[in-house]
């Protein structure tokens, strides 16, 4: 009787680790559709950033009054 692999054997190195010949077999067809939607990702998150600092630029402060220094902060900045 013949000791037949496990199927996660089928598919991973002897190492353990890395793609065996039938796992990179398996997962081509899927290669363009993974990049794909990798770029869609990329491109909403990048765009999600790009929006917020877009919009934060164009905040204006000047209508928020500042504290004013205190001597305590005066002497913190002079020693360093």
């Amino acid at each position: 009787m013949e000791h037949q692999p496990t199927r996660e054997k089928l598919y991973s190195t002897s190492k353990g680790y890395g793609f065996s010949p039938a796992l990179q077999r398996t997962r081509k067809p899927f290669a363009v559709r993974n990049m794909l939607t990798l770029a869609g990702l990329l491109t909403f998150t990048g765009s999600v950033y790009a929006y917020s600092l877009l919009a934060v630029k164009q905040d204006d402060f000047s209508d928020v009054p500042m504290p004013p220094e205190t001597s305590a902060n005066n002497e913190v900045a002079n020693k360093q």
